[in-house]
């Protein structure tokens, strides 16, 4: 299975690249400044060696010439340097200066071109490690001269060479990154200026600016970024100011039509049957035109970001418990379930900051669904799981097909509703709203008992004393959308009924 690396982040790919360059450039001056010096040093080791070996030849040859001169003798007499011996090849025998080296130093090009008259250099193996060899043929004394130079310290000297050379090329390589991570830093330093502006707008400070700049080319950037968040602030303000007018003109004859219909209720005993019927249509349509002009309304706050949040701290089991007792007026008190959050007074509370209004209204829609299109509400738990609290309604229906699981949180999304039932399709949308509103999240699975379960995680607020809970990682790890099922607490009350209408 192939591997897919994440892309390196800019400052990584700045850096990179800088210390790529430095080390190409070194490398490149490196290898031609070793060429270079090698080509030079052993060209001037060659000249020496040929310069030496052809005075060291002439010694010898004058030295043959003498009569009655031994080869032995004449070879021991020169002095030639400290690193060099010599060989003489004569009337098909070989004499050297030293025990070191013989014959077999000399290459069998060397020897041949010494044998037919010709002065040659070449390279070879000496007992030290790398020499030259000089060949110098003596024709006036009928025999051939050679002369063998180490070049060990040539050798040592080119190590150090190189070796200085690769040091130079890291430094360099280092240096290249230092100064690409410098000049990084100083290119993403206005990229990170320009990202906390947009977070800081994201959650809702569209007063944030970016700072002037004397940069000519950051100044166009700057310009544009402010230039669009005024847009945009300017944008929200007439949103916000349309929702307010829009809520003033529809308000005004709806209060006046809800004020005309509670006249007629009030003599409804002077209506006649049919006209009985008309009332309460009008009546149940009329609620419903309210109810969904006030979701309306509300939704457009939210998406227009100016919707204000009335934060406090609450206990979110006593919040519950009191959405239960209006929403089914008493009906099924034990509904909380025990565990987490017991039902008695004695509970441990579960704190959260939170605009009490917004989300009892939330628990409200979340168990108005269960009750209009999940065949009546099942059970509600609260669960603590690290530093959230997770609150679960079941319903007694047929549950939620997983592919209808995210759609019904559109807005006027129906999913499983058989028949006419009531409602306008915006209750699930204003949960999702409001609970992301205040950091949380919700959605849809499947509940253990086979119908739907809708999740609301809303953040816990804990103090400085308070540690996470470890043993509640299957809470903390649930996610919209997972389609994972969370199990219920053992000590779970279930409603007398099953339903709730």
């Amino acid at each position: 299975m192939r591997r897919w690396r994440s892309p390196l982040g800019l400052r990584a790919t700045v850096t990179v690249s800088f210390a790529a360059g430095a080390l190409t450039v070194s490398a490149l001056l490196a290898l031609s400044t070793y060429v270079a010096a090698r080509h030079y040093l052993v060209d001037q080791r060659e000249r020496i060696a040929t310069r030496q070996a052809f005075v060291d030849a002439s010694v010898v040859r004058d030295g043959l010439l003498t009569a009655g001169a031994r080869e032995s003798d004449v070879i021991g007499s020169v002095s030639p340097p400290a690193s060099s011996d010599i060989l003489l090849y004569r009337d098909g025998q070989w004499f050297s200066s030293s025990l070191r080296e013989g014959s077999a130093s000399v290459p069998p090009a060397v020897l041949s071109d010494a044998l037919s008259g010709t002065a040659s250099l070449a390279w070879t193996s000496t007992s030290d490690g790398p020499g030259i060899v000089v060949g110098v043929p003596l024709p006036a004394v009928r025999g051939e001269f050679f002369e063998v130079s180490s070049t060990t310290e040539l050798a040592g000297t080119l190590s150090t060479l190189s070796t200085v050379l690769l040091i130079s090329a890291l430094v360099t390589t280092l240096g290249g990154a230092l100064l690409g991570r410098a000049a990084a830093r100083r290119l993403v330093a206005p990229l990170d200026t320009i990202s906390g502006a947009a977070a800081n707008i994201a959650i809702g400070k569209l007063e944030t600016r970016l700072p002037g700049t004397d940069d000519p080319d950051l100044a166009v950037i700057v310009g544009s970024f402010n230039a669009m968040v005024e847009t945009l602030q300017d944008r929200i303000e007439r949103d916000a100011r349309f929702a307010a007018d829009l809520s003033h003109e529809l308000r005004s004859p709806l209060t006046t039509l809800k004020a005309s219909v509670d006249v007629l209720v009030r003599r409804r005993h002077e209506l006649s049957d049919r006209g009985q019927q008309a009332l309460d249509l009008v009546e149940g349509e009329l609620e419903r035109l309210r109810q969904s002009l006030e979701d309306l309304l509300e939704l457009g706050r939210l998406d227009a970001g100016v919707a204000t949040l009335d934060l406090a701290p609450t206990d979110l089991g006593d919040l519950v418990r009191h959405a239960l007792m209006e929403r089914h007026r008493g009906t099924d008190p034990l509904l909380i379930l025990a565990g987490p959050v017991p039902s008695s007074g004695d509970a441990t509370p579960l704190p959260v900051l939170v605009d009490k209004g917004q989300i009892h209204r939330a628990l409200l829609n979340l168990f108005t669904n269960a009750d209009v299109h999940g065949e009546g509400l099942a059970a509600v738990t609260l669960e603590r799981a690290r530093d959230q609290v997770m609150v679960f309604v079941d319903d007694a229906g047929a549950g939620v097909e997983p592919t209808d699981r995210e759609r019904i949180f559109d807005r006027f999304a129906r999913a499983g509703s058989r028949g006419s039932r009531p409602g306008s399709g915006l209750g699930l949308s204003l949960v999702v709203e409001t609970v992301q509103a205040h950091g949380g999240a919700a959605w849809c699975t499947e509940s253990p008992t086979g119908g739907a379960r809708f999740v609301m995680r809303l953040p816990l607020l804990m103090d400085d004393n308070d540690a996470p809970d470890r043993d509640s990682d299957a809470g903390a790890q649930a996610r919209p959308g997972d389609g994972v099922s969370h199990g219920h607490p053992s000590d779970a009350v279930q409603p007398a009924t099953g339903r709730s209408s």
